[in-house]
């Protein structure tokens, strides 16, 4: 049963579903009669080729709409990492007041003079004991304090360094990371 010819203007609107295979399903009619123009129609048969390959046709595609939740998401997702952030900067706390307590020792020039006198007397007392002429020079007990201020001061400097890398830009995992 032989069909009517189509028109170019009416090839051209049915090629998507001529290529997609949808009108040989929905009308073979039609689908014959677009063949048969096909073949005697260059300029039609161009836009076949086209619509045929794969880069054209994904020219023609368009995103979908994103989700109406895409936004509050994002900002859920900044939120967090404002909070990290905040929390981050409480760990400095402990070391500032250490920190402060070892200055208030150290306060003034007649503090670190006196401290640094100290220090030399110290080492003078140990290498007369060293070599036999002198006593074990005795250890003031708050050079002690200073002591144990200073290794509480390193160490909890070398946890919260720790905390703060892993709570660095670019090493916590996404979201979307953690779901793959």
């Amino acid at each position: 049963m032989s069909t009517t010819p189509l028109a170019c203007a009416r090839v051209r609107v049915l090629l998507e579903s001529y290529v997609d295979g949808d009108l040989a399903e929905d009308d073979p009619q039609r689908a014959t009669a677009v063949r048969e123009h096909l073949a005697g129609c260059a300029d039609c048969r161009r836009q076949h080729h086209q619509a045929v390959s794969v880069p054209f046709r994904l020219k023609a595609l368009t995103s979908p709409p994103p989700r109406a939740s895409l936004l509050q998401e994002v900002m859920t997702s900044i939120g967090s990492s404002k909070a990290g952030d905040k929390r981050a900067w409480t760990l400095i706390g402990p070391e500032a007041i250490l920190a402060a307590f070892i200055l208030w020792y150290l306060s003034g020039l007649d503090g670190l003079s006196s401290i640094a006198s100290g220090i030399f007397g110290d080492l003078q007392g140990l290498a007369g004991w060293g070599s036999g002429t002198g006593q074990l020079p005795s250890v003031p007990r708050v050079d002690i304090l200073l002591l144990i201020a200073l290794i509480a001061l390193a160490a909890i400097a070398g946890y919260h360094l720790s905390i703060l890398i892993r709570l660095a830009p670019g090493t916590l995992p996404t979201r979307r990371a953690a779901r793959e």
